[in-house]
């Protein structure tokens, strides 16, 4: 709709009849929504109409031509020709009315009845497919509401106390046909810029002026076609980012549950595989590249893979899934996992569990025993074969020649590093069962790290490595197992050396630090070697690993700082590691500081035996 806004009336008077009329309209809207319960003739709904009715009549007296025309234009309230708000201040229930009538506007007229109103409102509270509905204009003269108005223009030219040029029955339609002929023509070749031009033409003589209201005009319809496009295509962006998030989420889901990685083409055939991938499938790529996934059949494996590979634009993709393996294995694989699915059905998880749970922990008890028995069966000639090169040393030292002597330092060597070994893999092998224990004791921390650096001190100097000690004084007791937290001192500290190139620095330092009112003493062992890597320092602690640092691979079991962090966790601390690649590595470890107790008269064991139970007769009578 286009024209000048009406100029306003005194300020005053304005807000008065503006703030009247919105009253009116909350309790208009009040009704309807009572309406949706009850029926006009209820003593609730007759009040609201009765309190809509006095305040439309207290406009209707504000307004200087004794009428009120209410317009909806987009997101904008207009009375009586006016801008008085936003649809926002309006109920939504009169929003609707607008929207499911199609009105331009809404009036009502001085004389306005009571009764009159209550059609008004039977009218709006009506259902769609209902008599009163599909004429509403019939409804309300066969009801006698001659003052409620509607579809009448809101906007009025300023000045112009006529009818308006808009509205059909106007001085629009006494103009000759022939002015109109341009623009009907525009509008017939379906050419917005040609009827803009020619509706400013007619709009406007001044050449240069309807230039400039021309430009003005286009600019306008450009914004407001981007605003349209916008409001249209900002639901689809949001609903494809809505699948993109979804398709990221379960590919990383199933992707955390598996290492191995196969790709292949749209026609199925496999392309890579990674390590992992060939393991499971049982040959390497180069046996199995352009070979389709699927033409493999075995008992160690299933293959399931999508019917239609590529993903169509036009139509749904079909569902059909191929899967090829023996049946027996199928059938186990599936009753041993499950999709976690949200309650609208989208995949957020997955829970696996190994076909045969209980044969599974039988076999890694019986690994376990084996390698425990194995290692402890090594202990004893090992340390014959020690003990031997020993004596044969002090025999022959000085006797020998140069050669022969270095060839029986470096079996010593060697022996002791074997039962170093060994002693690793009985230790994690106690603490996979759950036997391994701690005597926790009141110790001094100070003590304890001085005997863990002065046992490897002599390491140190020989690599020329500086290493320090750094306690400060009155340090409160820690409960802990001194010698089991010297073992993990020595631990950190020979991987601080062995990394360490020469010239390098070693601190151990120790402090006391409170977390959550809980008091503990913080073990620190910092090197300046080679660091390590953050994607390397989650693994780190699992058993078997060991990282390069550096140019530098350790050669021991890999179970050192594995059972370094095992024996911390059993004296109720906890350890971790701080590095950057070029920057050294710092591992830290704390323990709880000694609580004086009655711990203090007889050792504390991580896994106190459980108490007898009372026979069955004794529970069944309730007797302890």
């Amino acid at each position: 709709m286009m024209g000048d806004v009406q100029g306003a009336a005194s300020s005053g008077s304005g807000a008065g009849l503006e703030r009247q009329t919105l009253e009116a309209l909350k309790a208009l809207g009040k009704a309807l929504g009572q309406m949706a319960l009850y029926k006009v003739g209820h003593p609730a709904v007759a009040s609201t109409i009765s309190m809509a009715h006095e305040n439309l009549a207290a406009a209707l007296s504000l307004s200087a031509k004794g009428d009120l025309t209410i317009g909806i234009d987009n997101d904008k309230l207009i009375l009586n020709g006016r801008i008085v708000g936003t649809t926002s201040q309006l109920p939504s229930s009169l929003v609707t009315l607008f929207n499911r009538f199609k009105l331009t506007s809404l009036g009502f007229q001085a004389g306005l009845a009571p009764e009159e109103l209550s059609a008004f409102l039977e009218l709006a509270a009506s259902r769609p497919d209902a008599t009163a509905a599909v004429d509403p204009k019939e409804f309300l003269a066969q009801r006698g509401a001659a003052h409620v108005v509607f579809n009448e223009a809101v906007y009025r030219k300023a000045g112009d106390k006529g009818a308006n040029p808009a509205v059909p029955g106007g001085a629009a339609d006494a103009q000759p046909e022939s002015e109109l002929r341009e623009i009907k023509e525009a509008i017939a070749e379906g050419s917005i810029e040609r009827t803009i031009m020619a509706l400013v033409e007619k709009a406007v003589p001044d050449p240069l002026l309807r230039q400039q209201v021309i430009r003005q005009v286009m600019a306008l319809l450009e914004q407001d076609v981007a605003k349209r496009v916008d409001e249209v295509t900002t639901p689809l962006k949001k609903e494809k980012k809505v699948l993109q998030n979804e398709q990221v989420r379960t590919d990383r889901v199933l992707g955390s549950l598996v290492e191995g990685v196969v790709v292949v083409d749209d026609q199925g055939k496999i392309l890579m595989m990674n390590p992992a991938a060939e393991q499971i499938y049982g040959a390497s790529l180069a046996q199995s590249a352009g070979k389709a996934i699927t033409e493999k059949e075995s008992e160690q494996f299933v293959v399931t893979l999508a019917a239609e590979l590529n993903t169509p634009s036009d139509r749904d993709v079909s569902l059909a899934v191929n899967t090829q393996g023996v049946a027996e294995t199928q059938r186990t694989l599936r009753a041993s996992s499950a999709i976690v699915k949200t309650e609208e059905g989208k995949v957020v998880g997955m829970v696996a569990g190994l076909p045969d749970a209980a044969k599974h922990r039988e076999l890694q008890k019986i690994q376990r025993d084996f390698v425990a028995h194995v290692t402890h069966e090594l202990r004893a000639p090992l340390s014959s074969i020690h003990a031997a090169l020993e004596i044969l040393q002090g025999l022959f030292l000085g006797k020998i020649e140069e050669e022969e002597t270095r060839m029986l330092d470096t079996a010593l060597k060697n022996s002791d590093r074997l039962a170093e070994m060994i002693n690793s893999i009985l230790d994690f092998s106690k603490i996979e069962s759950g036997k391994m224990t701690v005597v926790v004791r009141p110790s001094d921390p100070a003590k304890i790290a001085r005997e863990a650096v002065d046992s490897l001190q002599p390491w140190a100097k020989k690599k020329q490595i500086s290493l320090a000690l750094s306690a400060p004084e009155g340090l409160a007791m820690v409960a802990a197992d001194s010698v089991r937290t010297v073992q993990v001192l020595i631990n950190l500290l020979s991987n601080a050396i062995k990394f360490t190139p020469a010239g390098g620095q070693i601190g151990v330092s120790l402090s006391r630090k409170v977390e959550n009112h809980v008091g503990y003493v913080e073990f620190a062992v910092t090197d300046n070697g080679p660091g390590i890597a953050k994607a390397e320092q989650a693994r780190i602690f699992d058993k078997f690993v060991q990282i390069a640092s550096g140019e530098t691979r350790g050669s021991g079991t890999g179970l050192g700082l594995s059972i370094a962090k095992a024996l911390v966790h059993l004296q109720n601390g906890k350890m971790w590691v701080d590095s950057d690649v070029g920057r050294g590595s710092t591992f830290r470890f704390t323990l709880p500081l000694h609580a004086a107790v009655s711990a203090e008269a007889s050792a504390i064991r991580t896994k106190p035996p459980a108490p007898k139970a009372a026979s069955w007769w004794k529970q069944f009578l309730g007797l302890k």
